[in-house]
């Protein structure tokens, strides 16, 4: 496990306008400097009228995306707004340590019941403190914010093992929510192996499986779904998961390890979205995994859930090289995260709908600094430096500056993979290794070239490993079938016609089929209004999906269905038109 770095890499194409749109919108104007207003929310005034509360999250959140973005371009005008930002919330830290903007008869450390989890957000909001603090100690070199991200955790530190307080006690769905200070723990122990951090991080493992209505690991450890784990909260429980992975890659537990294999082969294969979100809400909670067997075109994801599965997904990609976590790291950042994302880079859909309307919420919605966050941590998954050579996680046109063997190799990404299916490689500087590329798993097949000359590539652990000494100017070329593919759905609907929405009751509905649409790694959309309350479906027929045609069409590729025209849906950015959105069409 490593902390960030700063990255020689340019991101160009789909996803680098995103980045590009995100840099420029809400990350430089939501927060550029300490008289904004999610930072004054920590200012002794907003303080004592009681203006603080969960809202505190969006400090650390900016910080960490922050730093992120300056690594990613060394851009002073961004250093500038962290170093502002960080320097004041410095000064607003208490002499024992707390640092937060709650009153002080709120805070967590007033004992709660034992039987309950306290309803507040203090420890989650010192939780993104840390994450920023830390990042932004590893992006300027400054050691003085990791030593504030020390003295945060020396103060829950005392409040845990001199006080008794229990830290899933401190929060939200059974736990997790406190439990989930073990992400920033991690990354603080890389430059801080202290004992008050790891006395921390043992607790928050401990607690994990302690705690009566959780028992995170020893569950996930016996193949328990992650629906039936705690209250099944999407957004926390990845956070958990994410940490336990970091944990696992500092400390070796296999137990950790176990339990995230088998918890996201689980969110994998029953709880995500074509898309490639972990969804929920068609029976109970729009936050909470469904049970497994039920289904509904109306899934929805919490921008919040995607942002924290790719960050689960890319831990799991560092431990294992396996490029399955790739595939899904690529399948989310085109589809899940440009699906929530508007054109200027500012506003976020709180919740993206496959079929219906999307959700937005205003600008202090988490999920606004979760999707800006999201988009700079994509750059970050893009590449991999491993001992043979150079990955590639995500394709995308981008260039990618690193040392292999010594050597400075540089590789640009110059085709458009997305809209074409072609992958094509120029290496920059010469010498021997493996330019490793991800396989995609919606490509059931592939053509390797180098220079023109087919060849027999290697493929390996989900990559497509090409070995050899490379020479300036060498080309890679990788050609993936860009067809129309369909994925098919069952929709058994329980309780048909009772005004409450109950899958749990004996079934006494109706079962319907849907299929939706892809081609290459893109999932097509249309803008066509429909809603789990008021349902009004499309249907087509066998013979039409069977006669879907690809339009072709630079830069807007296009299916036409029946008499219907599908679109991209990472190109189809909310706000500024419809505000529904629908891909699974009813089978006749």
């Amino acid at each position: 496990m490593t902390l960030n770095v700063l990255l020689s890499i340019v991101v160009g194409g789909m996803l680098g306008h995103a980045v590009d749109a995100g840099y420029n919108g809400r990350l430089a104007t939501y927060i550029n400097s300490p008289e904004s207003y999610a930072i004054r929310l920590f200012s002794p005034e907003m303080i004592a009228k009681g203006k603080g509360g969960w809202q505190g999250e969006h400090a650390g959140k900016w910080m960490y995306a922050a730093a992120k973005a300056y690594e990613r371009t060394g851009d002073p005008a961004v250093l500038a707004r962290l170093t502002s930002v960080a320097d004041y919330l410095i000064t607003r830290q208490e002499k024992d340590g707390y640092l937060g903007c709650y009153r002080e008869d709120k805070r967590y450390y007033h004992r709660p019941s034992p039987e309950a989890m306290t309803v507040d957000w203090d420890t989650w909001i010192m939780a993104y403190l840390i994450k920023g603090f830390t990042e932004t100690s590893v992006a300027t070199g400054d050691p003085k914010y990791a030593d504030c991200a020390l003295r945060i955790v020396e103060f829950l530190h005392w409040t845990v093992f001199e006080q008794g307080i229990k830290i899933a006690q401190t929060g939200m769905h059974s736990g997790m929510a406190g439990c989930g200070m073990l992400d920033p723990l991690c990354d603080l122990y890389l430059l801080r192996p202290e004992k008050v951090v790891k006395d921390m991080i043992d607790r928050c493992i401990f607690e994990l499986d302690d705690t009566p209505c959780l028992q995170l690991i020893t569950l996930a450890c016996k193949n328990y779904d992650v629906s039936l784990i705690g209250n099944g909260k999407i957004y926390e429980m990845n956070r958990c998961l994410t940490g336990m992975a970091k944990a696992y890659q500092l400390f070796g537990d296999e137990r950790l390890l176990a339990a995230c294999q088998n918890a996201w082969e689980s969110i994998r294969v029953n709880h995500l979205t074509t898309l490639g979100g972990p969804w929920g809400g068609i029976n109970y909670c729009w936050e909470i995994f469904n049970r497994p067997a039920e289904w509904a075109p109306y899934e929805c994801t919490e921008t919040c859930s995607v942002m924290e599965w790719m960050h689960f997904t890319w831990e799991m990609l560092r431990i294992s090289g396996d490029g399955k976590y790739a595939s899904e790291l690529e399948k989310s950042s085109y589809n899940a995260l440009m699906a929530a994302r508007a054109e200027d880079g500012n506003r976020w859909i709180y919740y993206v709908r496959t079929n219906g309307e999307l959700t937005p919420r205003g600008d202090w919605a988490c999920c606004w600094s979760s999707g800006m966050t999201s988009l700079e941590d994509v750059p970050v998954y893009m590449y991999d430096t491993r001992g043979d050579g150079i990955y590639v996680n995500i394709i995308c046109e981008s260039s990618y500056e690193t040392t292999v063997r010594g050597k400075k190799i540089k590789v640009q990404e110059l085709s458009d993979y997305a809209r074409t299916g072609v992958a094509e490689y120029v290496i920059g500087g010469q010498g021997a290794f493996t330019l490793a590329v991800h396989n995609p798993q919606w490509a059931d097949s592939f053509e390797a070239r180098v220079n023109g000359k087919e060849i027999k590539a290697r493929v390996k652990d989900g990559y497509i490993r090409v070995k050899r000494s490379w020479k300036e100017g060498d080309r890679l070329s990788l050609v993936f079938p860009y067809e129309i593919r369909t994925v098919e759905k069952t929709w058994e609907y329980r309780n048909a016609g009772a005004k409450e929405h109950n899958f749990s009751n004996w079934y006494n509905g109706f079962t319907r089929h849907y299929v939706t649409f892809c081609a290459g790694p893109l999932v097509f959309a249309t803008d066509h209004a429909d809603r789990f309350e008021d349902q009004h479906p499309l249907s087509l027929s066998r013979e039409e999906i069977n006669g879907a045609k690809l339009i072709r069409e630079t830069p807007l590729p296009r299916l036409q269905v029946g008499s219907v025209t599908l679109k991209p849906i990472a190109l189809m950015p909310p706000f500024d038109g419809e505000m529904s959105r629908f891909i699974w069409f009813q089978i006749k």
